[in-house]
């Protein structure tokens, strides 16, 4: 099928769901939080840092609210305190919707050094 309703219809077959650049933003936005997941589970934070300038430069509308606990896990892995701890308490208490939620609690509120 062609791309948009108003594109005209091919002679020929084509991909019955083309790529379009919304695809590509996606594509590239997991990608992103593919390579910000592995920095984290390899308790990498310079990496998951600089992994999330990009995801900031690319994604400033932060769609699924996932910048402030991955810096929040940076902060965690790179500094523990009590003040990250707080910190991880209070969004680990009011984002209950986060799927970072439970990574807050194994990088922040569990004490696995």
């Amino acid at each position: 099928m062609p791309a948009g309703p108003d594109d005209p219809h091919p002679n020929t077959f084509v991909h019955p769901h083309p790529i379009t650049p919304a695809h590509k933003r996606i594509f590239r936005e997991n990608a992103l939080l593919y390579q910000l997941n592995e920095a984290m589970d390899g308790r990498e934070p310079a990496r998951l840092r600089g992994l999330l300038k990009e995801y900031r430069d690319e994604y400033p509308e932060d769609p699924h609210e996932m910048q402030e606990g991955y810096t929040l896990i940076a902060d965690c892995i790179e500094h523990p305190s009590e003040q990250t701890r707080t910190a991880a308490r209070r969004y680990y208490d009011e984002e209950i919707a986060s799927t970072l939620r439970r990574f807050v609690m194994r990088h922040c509120l569990q004490d696995n050094r």
